[in-house]
C-alpha cells in the first residue's frame, strides 16, 4: 500500500481533506497515492508536519519504519 494512501488512512481523513490541509487538488493526493505523480519537496515537507512529523525518508520509501523527524 502508497504510504500516503497508509498514513492518510491511519489519520481518518479522506482525500478531499487531506487537499484541503495542504492546499492542493484532490487529484493531485490521488495521484501520489496511485504513484502516478511526483511530490514536491514543499509537499513532502507539509505532507510529514500533518502526519505528526514522520521523516521525509520514510515518506519516499527509503526508511521503512514510520520516525519522526529530529
Amino acid at each position: 500500500m502508497n504510504i500516503i494512501r497508509a498514513e492518510r488512512a491511519r489519520f481518518g481523513w479522506t482525500r478531499k481533506e487531506l487537499a484541503q490541509m495542504l492546499g492542493v487538488a484532490v487529484n493531485t493526493v490521488r495521484n501520489w497515492e496511485e504513484d502516478v505523480g511526483s511530490c514536491k519537496g514543499s509537499h513532502l515537507i507539509a505532507l510529514s508536519n500533518v502526519f505528526g512529523g514522520v521523516s521525509i525518508d520514510y515518506l519516499l520509501g527509503i526508511e521503512e519504519e514510520r520516525r519522526l523527524r529530529r
